[in-house]
């Protein structure tokens, strides 16, 4: 449906949008029109589509095509915050705070996800057993391609930094990491911001350095994964007793096995989206 802009209303708090990229999408909608509406909801106000909508205010339009979503009240929210998750730029301050009003949103949705409840797996009644849903690490971790590891450390960071460690690392731009950060909270409160204003004035350290701590972990890592594979190799003697394990024991073997792949793919997507970060910074 058509529905006029200045009838949207849009939430205090949201996001900024990005000029350039309104810019971008204003001239691929003058070319090929809106290829996908805005949502709103029932009250008009805003879930998905900010960087759509400005574009459409910068072409001049005084009306935007609509979806009305039936989400309300906690709903809609979860749904505007998961929008935001696609903006680029996101620092790991803002994305830690995102991630911790998800989860507050997310748990008043699903009750029985909340830990120590459940596992998110099944609710059973006296007639059936339903599909329940998920915890919501497992959730966001799957709409954003992150590891559920990463999704509660920064919850964690978000929850436990006070307002002045919070403020503190957000001016510090990059000078703070996500890890420096994970660190500053879980100090008590009382330290947190001397903590975090340390680390705005610590001295970068030099490039020399860098590569030889580099050269370190890189022996060190192939030593472990060198290690590990003969110990592994050690063991293709007793295969037979493997091939013989009840099914309980079979599953026991697979899950430590896991354990290893999930440990080396959780250090992976770490290192990934720090050198994403660094792609980025340099860009700027």
């Amino acid at each position: 449906m058509q529905m006029k802009i200045s009838e949207i209303k849009i939430n205090p708090g949201r996001r900024d949008t990005q000029q350039r990229n309104v810019e971008e999408l204003a001239r691929s909608i003058a070319a090929v029109g809106l290829m996908n509406p805005v949502t709103v909801t029932q009250d008009n106000t805003l879930i998905a589509g900010l960087h759509r909508l400005e574009a459409a205010k910068l072409l001049g339009w005084t009306e935007i095509e609509c979806t009305v979503s039936d989400a309300d009240g906690l709903q809609a929210e979860l749904a505007e915050i998961d929008e935001n998750f696609v903006r680029a730029g996101l620092s790991h301050r803002e994305l830690g705070d995102l991630l911790l009003r998800r989860k507050e949103l997310y748990e008043a949705i699903h009750p029985e996800t909340r830990q120590g409840q459940r596992n998110g797996q099944t609710v059973k009644n006296d007639n059936l057993t339903v599909l329940g849903a998920k915890p919501f690490s497992e959730d966001t971790a799957d709409k954003l391609g992150i590891s559920k590891r990463t999704v509660e450390r920064l919850v964690q960071t978000a929850a436990n930094l006070t307002p002045e460690a919070k403020k503190t690392i957000r001016d510090a731009g990059d000078k703070i990491t996500k890890g420096d950060a994970l660190k500053i909270s879980r100090l008590p409160p009382d330290q947190q911001a001397e903590a975090a204003a340390v680390l705005t004035v610590a001295p970068p350290t030099p490039r020399r350095q860098r590569m030889a701590d580099g050269e370190d972990v890189l022996r060190e890592f192939k030593f472990l994964c060198s290690r590990y594979v003969s110990d592994i190799k050690a063991l293709r003697h007793r295969a037979d007793v493997f091939a013989r394990m009840s099914m309980s024991q079979f599953d026991e073997l697979g899950n430590s096995a896991y354990s290893i792949t999930e440990a080396i793919k959780e250090l992976f997507e770490e290192v990934h989206e720090i050198r994403h970060e660094m792609e980025k910074e340099h860009e700027n």
